[in-house]
């Protein structure tokens, strides 16, 4: 499984490979812009290692980006790095993280992301061992989660990545899953098919925004992409609920649901 690391090193690969910083991930300053999926979620600040000059630069570009970022001066340099295991920065959904450990055994999962975007839970996935189909209409995002599984997920079986538009055309979805997951996507015609999709025993980890969020920040724009209050559990009728929800998370007012096909 990938680890999560604290430091961005933004020195050149060859620099980071030759003297690994500890507790940190190399994502040269050059590559930052298009790389920048691989960093933490928005809300947390980002902790820049290397030479000052360098790390000091990173950090006012990535504020001048919209992010947060401090320099860090007492960073350490790592022992051995081939002994390190893969790191990252960026986080995959944390209500799945929470729920993938309580599933079956992971080697023995087939796995499928819904809206993949640019495939972070596609990839955390896949570090855990799960063959893993994930489906997103946006070329350029599936193009992101391919990088995204190259550079993390280089020693596991290729992701199976597949771009089409879900509301529209659904049978690319073949097959029968251990797990299906979605964040941050409503349509509800294709929640209901989901128990359909799912092998006795397999799971539904399903979180996106409510009435209540779009209430506050007025996004997402169209009211059908929100979850009423209480809503949810009836879009997955016939399955075992086995956790549900809804609050404030952070900024974001959320609906999460784990449920079971019995």
């Amino acid at each position: 499984m990938l680890s999560q690391r604290a430091l961005l090193d933004p020195r050149p690969a060859l620099d980071a490979a030759r003297t690994p910083i500890a507790d940190a991930v190399n994502i040269p300053f050059a590559e930052l812009p298009a790389r920048t999926h691989e960093l933490p979620p928005r809300d947390e600040i980002i902790a820049v290692a290397g030479p000052a000059d360098l790390a000091e630069r990173v950090a006012a570009w990535l504020t001048g980006v919209g992010r947060r970022a401090v320099v860090c001066a007492d960073f350490a340099w790592a022992g051995d790095a081939e002994a390190a295991p893969l790191g990252r920065l960026w986080r995959p959904s944390a209500f799945l993280c929470e729920v993938v450990p309580h599933l079956l055994p992971a080697a023995a999962g087939d796995a499928l992301d819904l809206a993949c975007g640019t495939g972070r839970d596609a990839v955390y996935l896949a570090s855990c061992g799960w063959a893993v189909t994930a489906a997103d209409i946006l070329p350029d995002a599936l193009e992101r989660g391919r990088d995204l599984a190259g550079r993390y997920a280089p020693v596991l079986a290729p992701i199976r990545w597949v771009q089409v538009d879900l509301e529209r055309d659904p049978t690319p979805v073949t097959g029968l899953y251990d797990l299906v997951v979605a964040f941050r996507y409503l349509h509800r015609p294709l929640l209901q098919r989901l128990p359909g999709w799912l092998r006795p025993g397999g799971s539904v980890v399903y979180e996106t925004f409510t009435t209540l969020h779009r209430e506050r920040y007025g996004r997402p724009a169209a009211e059908s992409h929100v979850l009423r209050s209480g809503e949810l559990p009836g879009l997955l009728a016939g399955l075992e609920i086995r956790h549900y929800s809804e609050d404030w998370r952070g900024p974001a007012h959320t609906a999460r649901i784990w449920a079971v096909r019995r």
